[in-house]
């Protein structure tokens, strides 16, 4: 390929700066043609004109020559040429001169002649042709430049199109990353409210421990660890703007469940328990902890489960709970310490749960019994040579024992008298003993379970002494008859159907009351 078609395929860059140039150079160049061309056709002319001038000058020469032959010697020069000696006007000569150019002919030689390059300027391997050949290598190097502006034009286009796509397609990642990332956080949000919310959560039953003098947020962290809530961060923030972690939380053994929401497992860990309805129940003197745990769950205050957890996994802060045992020999080890009285309760509800938690119902009869004993009562069972927790035994019994008030006092003898005179009398003999855990323990943990009791509890048989606990939850009465017993010598006592007490000194006077009973009763079984 030579310079010149070279020369038509720049670098797309340098484009318009190369024809530019190009439309430059061919200018100069045409001008270089047309005046080349222009001498040819002056030089072609005069050529013509020289040689009609020779021709003329040999013809005239010609004529003059023949002209002289024929003449005669001496005669006079002619003055006419061929047209019969007219003469010939310099004027007409020229008036009637033209020249015949063949175009055809300039160029072939044209061609022949090969231009003289003395520069390193671009030259083109039709410089030479004609003007009509100049115009069509214009045409077509214009034709070319519009070619290569319309594809220059579409590659734009079609880049611009692409990064219109592309920018299309980052818009859609972009729409996409922002639903995903909005879906994720709403996801997340959600999940953090249904912590308060509970809905859809499970209502499985999740123990959690809860220690002394923990606030809201050590709460939210034990239900977090024990699976109960999600987000713990969110919880914390959530009950610190409801003010939760200003109140007051009772320690203790809880019996939650997810559906609850935070909000309702710390209301019912609350000192002041929310709830719209509340109930007033009354627990009489003698009952046991049983019969007040099926009362307190028949009522809707709280599961009764719940309770029995509290009873026997929690350790509950009152002063006189430290000088009870320990070794197991009582089921319920707070058994005589939960004051018989009449008390107000949560009642539970679908906003709140559980009415009352158990621990708080636990506190408050405790509370109540501590209020009840006085330092008086402390004083007089320190006379006695006795501990407060076997005033409290021997008050059970002669709560579950007597019939009336007006009783209290002389089975109250009849019982310390056998206890200051072991040797003769090694066993209490109180058939209310072995009852406790024949009827009561039976009911609370089963059959199998409470016989192992019957050994620790039974003062009607081998057991000597107090029953290793109370068998009741005796009222202020009976404790202040076991602090204040009759001064008798009585050792026996007996009832009849009706209630009538028999007390006797010796066992023979047992006998005689023992068959009297019988009497009494076969006559009331007759009336």
């Amino acid at each position: 390929m030579d310079e010149s078609k070279k020369d038509l395929n720049p670098e797309q860059d340098d484009f318009e700066a190369w024809l530019k140039q190009h439309d430059a150079q061919r200018a100069a160049e045409k001008a270089a043609e047309e005046e080349q061309y222009r001498q040819k056709i002056q030089q072609a002319k005069a050529a013509a004109m020289e040689e009609e001038r020779r021709r003329k000058a040999a013809e005239q020469q010609r004529r003059q020559q023949q002209s002289a032959a024929a003449r005669p010697a001496a005669g006079p020069r002619p003055t006419n040429d061929d047209e019969g000696g007219i003469p010939i006007s310099r004027r007409e000569v020229v008036r009637n001169f033209h020249v015949d150019i063949d175009e055809n002919a300039l160029r072939e030689t044209s061609d022949q002649e090969e231009p003289q390059r003395k520069d390193k300027a671009i030259y083109f391997a039709n410089h030479q042709r004609s003007h009509g050949a100049a115009v069509q290598s214009r045409q077509a190097a214009a034709a070319e430049q519009r070619k290569r502006k319309e594809e220059q034009k579409r590659l734009n286009e079609q880049r611009k199109k692409e990064q219109k796509q592309i920018r299309s397609l980052k818009r859609i990642l972009a729409a996409c990353i922002i639903v995903l990332c909005s879906g994720l956080l709403s996801l997340y949000v959600i999940s953090c409210l249904n912590d308060v919310l509970a809905l859809g959560r499970s209502n499985e039953l999740v123990t959690v421990s809860i220690e002394k003098g923990a606030d809201s947020e050590a709460i939210i962290d034990a239900l977090g660890d024990s699976g109960l809530i999600k987000h713990k961060w969110f919880c914390k923030m959530f009950t610190n703007f409801r003010s939760f972690n200003e109140k007051k939380y009772l320690n203790g053994v809880y019996y939650l469940t997810a559906d609850m929401g935070v909000e309702g497992m710390l209301n019912s860990m609350r000192e002041n328990q929310m709830s719209d309805e509340t109930i007033r129940l009354y627990f009489p003197e003698g009952w046991t902890i049983q019969q007040m745990v099926e009362k307190l769950d028949k009522n809707k205050v709280c599961p009764k489960e719940y309770i029995y957890t509290a009873l026997r996994e929690v350790t509950f802060e009152n002063s006189f709970i430290e000088n009870l045992p320990t070794d197991g020999s009582r089921y319920f080890n707070l058994e005589g310490y939960l004051f018989p009285d009449t008390y107000d309760f949560f009642v539970s509800d679908k906003e709140h749960g559980i009415g009352e938690n158990p621990n708080s119902i636990v506190r408050k009869l405790l509370k109540n019994f501590e209020s009840k004993w006085t330092e008086i009562y402390d004083k007089r069972a320190k006379e006695l040579g006795l501990t407060q927790d076997q005033i409290i035994i021997i008050a059970s019994i002669i709560q579950k024992e007597a019939a009336n008030q007006e009783q209290m006092s002389a089975i109250s003898s009849v019982i310390h008298n056998r206890l200051n005179n072991p040797a003769s009398y090694p066993t209490l003999g109180c058939d209310s003993t072995k009852n406790y855990v024949t009827n009561y323990l039976t009911q609370a943990i089963g059959s199998a379970a409470a016989s192992a009791y019957i050994s620790t509890y039974d003062t009607n048989g081998t057991h000597s002494g107090l029953p290793a606990g109370p068998i009741c939850n005796p009222g202020t009465d009976a404790i202040e008859a076991a602090l204040n017993p009759d001064d008798t010598n009585y050792y026996y006592f007996c009832h009849n159907n009706k209630g009538k007490i028999y007390l006797a000194k010796t066992y023979d006077e047992f006998q005689r009351n023992w068959t009297q009973v019988l009497k009494d009763n076969e006559e009331s079984t007759d009336e």
